[in-house]
């Protein structure tokens, strides 16, 4: 399980990390939704898939969620579960990143969260580690969060996705802007230049223009097409 870590420096944090990995979690989430429609999953831990109606799809297994307690415990705690060792590679290689990379939340066996929180925990390591997706799934009184492997999960140079999906990133999470524009430009290979009241990121021949407040926040974004 290798890190994809060309975006992370030294001192990162895990909301740093979210800020720059987070927005292309998100177009892969919304592909997965497109293709499962309304259809909910179903984990099979014997099986090592997820299941969504007759679509089903391999796992790891991350962590879940006590949504009584708020507490969020690590798939690779799991002495006293005994899952299998190959749906938690994933896990493990998180916890030797967060060692690191000092992220405590990574490496720490059990720690307060809610709902959103372990969204956002999961979204993160879903681009750090690759992934094509993760999903939430309620099991055993618990919310499993697992990652996802898809062939059908194909992520697109479609400007109008770009825009989309960076307007809808910095207005549903508290996230900082430039990290975020800047990380999933990069994080898709795209040319990305800041300048002080804005930055631009070519795709193709085409081209966004993403005005800043003096803040340094996202103020309008704009697609120039070729």
């Amino acid at each position: 399980m290798e890190v994809n870590s060309f975006l992370i420096e030294e001192n990162d944090d895990l909301q740093d990390l979210f800020s720059k990995y987070g927005a292309l979690a998100l177009e892969k989430q919304e592909i997965l939704s497109s293709i499962v429609g309304d259809a909910e999953p179903e984990l099979d831990i014997e099986k090592g898939i997820v299941r969504f109606g007759e679509k089903e799809f391999p796992i790891q297994l991350i962590g879940f969620l006590d949504p009584d307690e708020d507490t969020w415990s690590w798939a690779w705690d799991n002495e006293d579960i005994g899952f299998p060792e190959d749906l938690i590679e994933e896990a493990k290689a998180i916890k030797e990143f967060g060692q690191e990379q000092n992220v405590p939340q990574f490496f720490e066996n059990v720690f307060a969260a809610n709902l959103t929180e372990a969204h956002i925990l999961t979204m993160t390591i879903s681009s750090l580690f690759s992934n094509d997706a993760y999903c939430a799934v309620n099991y055993g009184g618990f919310v499993f969060f697992v990652t996802i492997e898809s062939d059908e999960i194909e992520i697109t140079d479609d400007i109008d996705v770009f825009a989309n999906i960076i307007n809808d990133f910095h207005r549903k999470f508290e996230v900082n802007h430039l990290k975020a524009l800047r990380g999933y430009a990069e994080s898709k290979g795209y040319e990305y230049k800041y300048r002080d009241e804005f930055c631009v990121v070519k795709i193709g021949d085409d081209t966004i223009v993403v005005t800043l407040t003096e803040r340094k926040n996202i103020y309008t974004i704009k697609i120039i097409r070729a």
